[in-house]
């Protein structure tokens, strides 16, 4: 099987200004990379540039563009959820390599960037943040197809559509989006999905009885924020609506993650049990394959 070494250029601070390069794994390196001062309507202020370096297997068709496609997206997916913070993909080209070790080691994409090299040593905490990246990649690498593929991976690009439209001022399409996110993650059918969609989400993260009712009541007031903006006649979309959607939603999907060993279907049994007996809370987070909170 030929190897190949696609290479993306990427808008985004996702790699911290004093490392130079990174492996986050066997198939994927990152390289901070020169720029011309990037700055457009997006974010409006510059951002950082960063090469990352995609290993994957060649059968001499067109498929290994979406595997690695799919890897880099889980990657990233997770640099959102981690930094609250978008980022821009160009389109990748690529080379063959010999072995994945070699990843990294030439670039010959277009549009050229030179690399930059950091003077001294990589901050403490600018170690400690890629290496929690890291260390949650590492988590769900090996699952990256499924969970892209699933109502799980579509949750988490409603999440960064909803960082993206932030970012461009539109609080009312990142409210949107959120609550999209959060129907994917738990709602199965036509049903009362007001009802329904904020009591799992406020279930699936909450650690008490107190915060579950606090966050119920929540949910269901920004249901109804996006209702009016979908249907028209209610309240705009405030900042705060905006800053309350992204906690809940960052530590729903965090979860969804831990727990993505189980269905859709069993989860959402699970969280429809624990609302009327809380004491079964306890059961549901043995389950979970990681902590992501103490990574």
């Amino acid at each position: 099987m030929t190897l190949r070494q696609l290479e993306y250029l990427i808008h985004g601070d996702i790699l911290p200004g004093s490392i130079d390069k990174y492996r986050i794994s066997e198939r994927l390196v990152l390289e901070s990379v020169f720029g011309e001062g990037y700055r457009d309507s997006t974010w409006g202020e510059q951002v950082g540039h960063v090469k990352a370096y995609v290993g994957v297997e060649f059968d001499g068709t067109a498929t290994h563009f979406f595997q690695a496609g799919k890897y880099l997206t889980l990657f990233l997916h997770l640099y959102t959820l981690q930094a609250g913070q978008p980022y821009v993909v160009f389109r990748p080209s690529g080379i063959h390599i010999d072995d994945f070790t070699k990843l990294g080691e030439r670039s010959y994409g277009y549009p050229r960037h030179e690399p930059i090299e950091s003077i001294g040593e990589p901050l403490p905490n600018h170690i400690r943040r890629i290496s929690k990246l890291k260390a949650l990649f590492q988590q769900v690498e090996s699952d990256f197809d499924s969970i892209n593929d699933s109502p799980l991976g579509l949750a988490m690009q409603f999440f960064y559509d909803a960082l993206m439209a932030n970012h461009r001022r539109r609080l009312d399409l990142a409210v949107v989006h959120f609550v999209m996110a959060a129907e994917a993650l738990v709602i199965l059918r036509e049903e009362s999905i007001r009802q329904y969609v904020s009591k799992r989400i406020s279930v699936l993260f909450s650690e008490t009885l107190e915060e579950y009712e606090s966050t119920y009541k929540d949910m269901k007031e920004l249901y109804d924020v996006r209702s009016g903006i979908v249907h028209g006649g209610g309240k705009k979309a405030s900042p705060m609506n905006v800053g309350l959607l992204y906690q809940y939603l960052r530590k729903a999907i965090f979860e969804r993650l831990a727990f993505r060993h189980l269905t859709k279907q069993e989860l959402v049994e699970r969280l429809d049990q624990i609302s009327e007996k809380w004491d079964l809370k306890s059961e549901l987070n043995e389950l979970r394959q990681f902590d992501w909170q103490k990574i």
